[in-house]
C-alpha cells in the first residue's frame, strides 16, 4: 500500500515539472517583467513630407546587470504611415554593461501624403540574460517622430494657359502655351512638363513632354505643346492631365499632378445646299416651286430649325417652313419646298430673295444664318420664236408680193381699157 503512494507521488512531481522545463527551453524569448532598457535620445525628431532620412536612436541599460546578445527590430507593419527602409534587424553588440548606451541607425522614409502629426513606433529590444543565450528577454521601446510642414515651400505654379488660336474648332490644329513659375522660395531643376494627349486630339511636329532646366524662385517659364483635334469631335469642354516632375533643392524627386480643360466649340451647323427653281424660267403670272435643300455640317444635332424667305412678296405664296431636326451628316439632308405664284402686274427684272436659316445648337443657342438667291422675272416669249433675220426675210417677201400684185393690177386695167 505505502508503495502505491509513493509511485502516485513520484508521478505527480513528474507531470509538475515538465511543463516549468518548457519554459526555459533554450533560444524561447519571453517579455521582459521589467525595465532594462530606455530611449535616452532621438535625432531628429522632425521630418518633412517626403524626407528619407537617418534617424539615430540611442538606447540605455538601465538595470544593474548586464545584457547579453543585444539585438533591435523595426515592424514594418506596426510603423506604418512611416516607412523604415533597409536592415529592420541590427545586431548591436555581445554585451551592453549596466548604465551603458548604444545607438542604432534607420533609414526612414515620410510620405508625401502623410499627415502632420506626431506619430509613435515601436522599436524592440532582443537580449539575453546569461551569456549561452539560454534566457532571452524582450521590451518594446517607442520613439516619437513628428511630422511638420517644410519651411522650404517647394511648388511651381501654373499662372497661365493660353490657346492659339484662341477659338478651337474640330479639325483645327492649334498651339497649348502653359506658362510656369516657381512659387517656391527655392531653385527647382530638371523640370519635365507631361501633357496627358487623348482622343480627339493628337500631338502634332512636337513632343507632349517639355523641360525646362532651371527654375529660379519667382521665375517663369512657357512650354508650348501642338495638338491636332479631330473633325468629328463634338463641340463641349476636354480635360487634359498635366503632371509636373522635377528636382528640388536637396535633388529629391518631386511631382505635382492637376489638370485644365479646353473648349472645341461648333463649327458652322446649318447651311443651305442647293436652291431648286422649277420651272427655271418665270413670267409674270407664272407658277411653279422653290426647293431649298438645307444640310447640317456640324457634329451635333441641331434643332427648332426654321427656313424664312425675305423678299418675295409678289413671287411667294408662302414665307416660312418649319423643318425641326437635323442630324449631321450630308446623308441627313431636309429639303423644305415655297409656293411660287408670280403676280401679273409685276415689274420684269431681278428680285432678290433673302433665305434665313434659325435653329438651336447642341448648347440651347440661337444661331441663323442667310443666304441672298436671285429671281428673274422675264416677260413673255413669243409662241413660236422668230429672230431678226426672219422678220427681215418675212418683210421683203411682203414688200415683193405687194409690189408684185400692184404690177398686176396695173396691167389688168391696162388690158380691160384696150377692150
Amino acid at each position: 500500500m505505502l508503495y502505491r503512494y509513493i509511485v502516485i507521488i513520484i508521478i505527480l512531481l513528474i507531470s509538475s515539472i515538465q511543463p516549468t522545463m518548457a519554459l526555459f527551453e533554450p533560444g524561447e524569448v519571453e517579455p521582459a517583467k521589467y525595465h532594462q532598457f530606455v530611449i535616452t535620445s532621438v535625432s531628429p525628431v522632425e521630418f518633412y513630407p517626403s524626407d528619407v532620412r537617418t534617424i539615430n536612436i540611442t538606447i540605455q541599460n538601465i538595470y544593474g546587470y548586464p545584457a547579453f546578445g543585444v539585438t533591435t527590430l523595426t515592424d514594418k507593419n506596426k510603423a506604418d504611415p512611416i516607412k523604415f527602409t533597409h536592415e529592420l534587424k541590427k545586431y548591436v553588440a555581445d554585451e551592453i554593461g549596466p548604465n551603458q548606451n548604444f545607438t542604432v541607425q534607420y533609414e526612414v522614409y515620410i510620405q508625401d501624403t502623410v499627415p502632420r502629426g506626431t506619430y509613435y513606433i515601436p522599436l524592440t529590444v532582443f537580449w539575453s540574460t546569461v551569456k549561452d543565450g539560454t534566457v532571452k528577454r524582450q521590451e518594446d521601446l517607442y520613439i516619437g517622430i513628428k511630422i511638420i510642414e517644410n519651411p522650404e515651400v517647394i511648388k511651381i505654379g501654373i499662372v497661365n494657359i493660353t490657346t492659339i488660336p484662341e477659338n478651337i474648332k474640330p479639325g483645327d490644329t492649334f498651339g497649348l502655351k502653359v506658362t510656369l513659375r516657381n512659387i517656391g522660395n527655392s531653385k527647382l531643376n530638371q523640370i519635365r512638363a507631361l501633357l496627358d494627349v487623348r482622343m480627339p486630339f493628337s500631338s502634332v511636329g512636337s513632343s507632349t513632354e517639355q523641360y525646362i532646366s532651371l527654375l529660379e524662385p519667382g521665375q517663369s517659364e512657357e512650354v508650348l505643346f501642338n495638338l491636332l483635334v479631330d473633325k468629328q469631335t463634338p463641340s463641349r469642354l476636354y480635360n487634359f492631365n498635366f503632371t509636373l516632375e522635377y528636382r528640388d533643392y536637396t535633388n529629391r524627386l518631386q511631382s505635382q499632378h492637376s489638370s485644365f480643360g479646353i473648349n472645341v466649340e461648333e463649327v458652322s451647323e446649318a447651311y443651305i445646299q442647293d436652291v431648286i427653281l422649277s420651272p427655271t424660267t418665270l413670267n409674270p403670272g407664272s407658277e411653279g416651286i422653290i426647293m431649298v435643300k438645307v444640310a447640317n455640317a456640324g457634329t451635333n444635332v441641331i434643332k427648332n430649325v426654321r427656313v424664312t424667305v425675305f423678299g418675295g412678296e409678289k413671287i411667294l405664296t408662302q414665307t416660312q417652313n418649319f423643318i425641326g431636326i437635323i442630324r449631321p451628316g450630308t446623308s441627313a439632308l431636309e429639303t423644305t419646298s415655297f409656293g411660287v405664284r408670280v403676280d401679273p402686274e409685276i415689274e420684269v427684272g431681278n428680285y432678290g430673295l433673302n433665305i434665313n436659316i434659325n435653329y438651336d445648337d447642341v448648347n440651347g443657342e440661337h444661331r441663323s444664318r442667310s443666304n441672298l438667291y436671285i429671281i428673274k422675272i422675264s416677260e413673255k416669249n413669243s409662241i413660236i420664236p422668230v429672230s431678226s433675220e426672219i422678220l427681215d426675210y418675212m418683210l421683203y417677201t411682203f414688200i415683193f408680193m405687194a409690189m408684185s400684185y400692184g404690177i398686176f393690177l396695173m396691167v389688168g386695167f391696162q388690158i380691160k381699157r384696150k377692150k
